[in-house]
C-alpha cells in the first residue's frame, strides 16, 4: 500500500474549531481527487469523533487534537490523536436504532455514524512521554474509481 499524500494539523478542542477541521480534511480530499460521496461520509466521521473529543474529554488549557491524513492507493487514513481524558470510543455498544427512534431520544450517535461509514476504527492509548488517545479510522475505496 503506497502512501501518495500526507498532511496532518492541529486544533484546540473547541466547537469553534469544528468548520476549520471539516474543511482541512475536506482540501485535503479535493487535492488527492477523491469523489464527493466519500470526501462527506469521511468529513463526517472525522467530525464526529472530533466532537466527542471536544465535549467529552476537554481536559485543559493545553489539550490539544492533531489530525493526519494519507491517501493510498486503495484507502484514506486518518489518525485523530488527543492528549484529553482517556476514553476508548470503541467501549461505547453500538445502538439499537429501532429502539433509539421509539424513545425519541437525542444525540449519542457518533460512533454509530463512525462505525457505519468507516471501515477499520482502532483506539490506543499511551502513557510513555505524556498521556495519548489515538483513534484510527480507515476507509477502503470499494470501486476502482474514487
Amino acid at each position: 500500500m503506497t502512501m501518495l499524500l500526507h498532511d496532518r494539523i492541529c486544533a484546540k478542542p473547541l466547537v469553534h474549531e469544528l468548520p476549520y477541521i471539516r474543511q482541512y480534511a475536506s482540501q485535503f480530499m479535493l487535492k488527492a481527487g477523491i469523489d464527493d460521496a466519500f470526501n462527506h461520509e469521511l468529513c463526517l466521521a472525522i467530525d464526529e469523533a472530533c466532537t466527542n473529543i471536544m465535549i467529552h474529554g476537554k481536559k485543559d488549557a493545553d489539550t490539544l487534537i492533531t489530525i493526519s491524513l494519507e491517501y493510498h492507493e486503495d484507502c484514506c487514513k486518518v489518525t485523530i490523536e488527543d492528549n484529553a481524558l482517556t476514553f476508548n470510543p470503541l467501549e461505547i455498544p453500538p445502538q439499537n436504532m429501532d429502539e433509539y427512534f421509539t424513545k425519541k431520544q437525542y444525540g449519542g450517535l457518533g460512533m454509530e455514524i463512525i462505525r457505519r461509514l468507516i471501515d477499520e476504527i482502532k483506539y490506543e492509548h499511551s502513557q510513555l512521554h505524556y498521556p495519548w488517545n489515538t483513534l484510527s479510522l480507515v476507509k477502503y475505496f470499494h470501486t476502482s474509481s474514487h
